[in-house]
């Protein structure tokens, strides 16, 4: 393939080095000019058709090799999108500010995180993946963290061959203290 460029390559080069000489029979110069602008954009054009294109990085794991692993770390949130999410308001917080939950997968990874945005400074909140198997079994935590305060908070993945959830709880604000949580995967 590289010989094929070169050979495109000289011989459309030296067609434009033998249009943009000076004239000595006195033709227009601005359509000499116009011919090897042409010329040029034909042999940029084609050697950028023939040249190989650098292939697209393979992610860094795969379903359980994923599992424990950061999401950016690992090339997967590239081809990544929401495919379950949650909104809530920390009862402590007196203008009712949105904390915002989603639960992510890549069909690259073959895997699923999740990623929580609290906004309110005071948001004191326990951040957890859980996972059980697909067709039920006792639930398992991949995931769990703290929220102290404003931020973007990820989680670890899990495997796509897992049933995942993504919940947020706060230790006061809800009376009877129950998590808000992304629909079950």
């Amino acid at each position: 393939m590289a010989d094929v460029n070169i050979v495109l390559n000289r011989f459309y080069c030296k067609r434009v080095d033998a249009v943009t000489h000076r004239n000595e029979h006195g033709e227009d110069q601005l359509k000499r000019f116009r011919t090897a602008a042409m010329a040029l954009l034909a042999c940029a054009s084609l050697v950028g058709v023939l040249t190989p294109t650098a292939a697209s990085a393979a992610p860094g794991c795969t379903r359980t090799g994923c599992n424990g692993k950061a999401a950016s770390a690992n090339g997967c949130t590239s081809d990544a999108y929401a495919i379950s999410s949650f909104s809530r308001v920390d009862g402590n917080d007196p203008d009712q500010t949105v904390a915002h939950g989603d639960l992510y997968y890549s069909p690259a990874c073959g895997a699923i995180w999740g990623d929580y945005t609290a906004t309110y400074f005071g948001d004191i909140s326990t951040l957890r993946l859980n996972w059980q198997p697909t067709y039920g079994g006792l639930n398992q935590n991949a995931y769990t963290r703290t929220v102290d305060g404003t931020g973007n908070y990820v989680t670890t993945m899990v495997s796509w061959e897992y049933s995942v959830q993504l919940c947020a709880s706060s230790p006061t604000g809800n009376p009877d203290g129950n998590a808000t949580c992304t629909l079950w995967r």
